[in-house]
């Protein structure tokens, strides 16, 4: 899982790294404006609906691969 909703925090890591951006459990859209501002994004499998986030690094090393090997998805 990409994002947890703890008690005190919201955490969004990356999937292909395991980096996290933690938040005040204030406002949900507010964080994950934050994290899509720091350039992470976010893809929605349509097969099985898991999401998956990626941060701004992985971002950048996915876009050097290959159109042909790269996971299929949409970003959100």
């Amino acid at each position: 899982m990409s994002f947890i909703e703890y008690e005190d925090a919201f955490v969004w890591e990356c999937d292909s790294c395991g980096l996290r951006a933690e938040f005040p459990p204030t406002n949900f859209w507010a964080s994950k404006d934050e994290v899509k501002a720091r350039g992470w994004h976010f893809f929605r499998d349509d097969r099985d609906g898991v999401w998956s986030h990626t941060c701004a690094k992985c971002v950048k090393k996915q876009a050097k691969v290959s159109v042909l090997d790269r996971k299929v998805g949409r970003i959100g």
